[in-house]
């Protein structure tokens, strides 16, 4: 016998797990750039004197890269992971 309550509960919770996508913003500041989600700022990468940047999340340096694409990939895979 199929229970259809428990069908439609299961199909409910389903939906509810979706992740819906994340929209990231990158904007200059002062010492490099600041990534935001919504209001929240998430991360920072700094330009240090000697052209490299800093990755900064939650006010903890994470690491030093000497490219700036490098830098902006793992201030964001480091957001991924607090998800």
């Amino acid at each position: 016998m199929l229970d259809l309550k428990n069908a439609t509960f299961l199909g409910i919770i389903g939906n509810m797990s979706k992740k819906k996508e994340t929209e990231i913003q990158i904007s200059d500041s002062k010492d490099g750039v600041v990534l935001t989600v919504g209001k929240k700022m998430v991360a920072e990468i700094k330009n240090t004197a000697d052209d490299s940047f800093d990755v900064i999340v939650n006010g903890k340096h994470i690491k030093t890269f000497k490219a700036y694409p490098e830098a902006l990939e793992e201030a964001i895979k480091t957001y991924n992971l607090a998800l």
